[in-house]
């Protein structure tokens, strides 16, 4: 939610910076308020539950790792990012983003699942934590 702020805050410089004109930029505040509105929806106890397992999943990785557990350690991984990202909440912002246009895509996270879990084929949970 933070970052959805100070996004919208910084909206004007970068729209300034990309060269745009009157009406795209009106589109795209139009976009973010639509955004913004629909961020509004997500259940802010899922939120809170995520971040509280998030903190739990992270202790247990870090024992893993430095019991030399990387396999499994690993496999948790994969298995904890497969969780979050079938929650309602991550999917509610995942819709609350579709609409986007290309030049706002480029300010927020990618949530796409595939992504995610490509992202961690190619490292290892052990090496980022």
């Amino acid at each position: 939610m933070k970052k959805l702020i100070v996004t919208m805050l910084l909206f004007p410089v970068v729209a300034v910076a990309q060269g745009m004109n009157q009406q795209d930029m009106q589109n795209m505040m139009a976009q973010m308020q639509e955004m913004a509105a629909c961020m509004q929806t997500v259940d802010q106890n899922e939120v809170k539950a995520l971040e509280k397992n998030s903190k739990k999943f992270e202790t247990e990785v870090k024992g893993l790792c430095s019991d030399g557990k990387r396999d499994e350690a690993q496999q948790r991984a994969i298995e904890f990012s497969k969780e979050v990202m079938s929650s309602q909440a991550l999917t509610t912002m995942r819709k609350c983003t579709e609409n986007m246009s290309t030049a706002m895509k480029g300010m927020m996270p990618n949530m796409d699942p595939e992504e995610i879990a490509k992202d961690y084929s190619k490292r290892h949970v052990c090496d980022e934590v």
